[in-house]
């Protein structure tokens, strides 16, 4: 088991440092009993430069809690314990380490590992399809160089164009609604 061991740690080292973090604290938890997992999770961070008080966890000491014999196979015997721990690490600002878990959990095992996995879930940013509301930047442009033509009145705009003005909103809205012109317009009250 030693070489097995020493192989496992030389493919963790060509990890990112939050990886390498999350894979040796699993390695850690299945193969090493408490006192030894103690002082080996103690060195690797002192070795990172942390000072052994942070690396115990003292927010969440409970995490490094862990059986000797602690099987982390996602099963569904198993999917309770690992919701704990999963929750532990989200609690103590480990939520790398949680990724790292339930990326690892293949879907269905059980309802709250899915909600892990769905929750966990790396966020992606996509650029949509450009609004329908029209351009606002047209409209700001129109207002500033004619609002003082419309002192006291409401006026409708969409994409820059003056669509109608009134001193009743609700009459302005009224003759855009007859005309076909009322979606997207933008109303703005001009002050005195």
């Amino acid at each position: 088991m030693t070489k097995l061991l020493k192989k496992v740690i030389n493919k963790i080292r060509m990890l990112p440092n939050a990886d390498q973090d999350a894979m040796a604290t699993l390695i850690l938890e299945k193969f090493l009993d408490k006192q030894q997992w103690d002082t080996a999770f103690i060195h690797s961070q002192e070795k990172r430069g942390q000072p052994a008080e942070k690396a115990c966890g003292d927010n969440h000491p409970e995490i490094l809690d862990i059986s000797e014999h602690a099987d982390w196979n996602a099963t569904v015997e198993n999917a309770e314990r690992i919701s704990n721990h999963i929750k532990k690490l989200i609690e103590s600002s480990r939520v790398q380490e949680a990724r790292k878990i339930v990326s690892a959990i293949r879907p269905g095992v059980s309802a709250k590992l899915d909600y892990w996995k769905k929750v966990l879930t790396e966020p992606v940013a996509k650029v949509g399809e450009p609004g329908t509301g029209g351009d606002m930047r047209k409209d700001i442009l129109w207002f500033e160089k004619n609002a003082d033509n419309y002192k006291g009145k409401w006026v409708a705009l969409k994409n820059g164009v003056l669509l109608g003005s009134h001193k009743s909103r609700a009459e302005l809205r009224h003759n855009l609604k007859q005309s076909g012109k009322l979606a997207r317009s933008l109303f703005i009250r001009v002050e005195n």
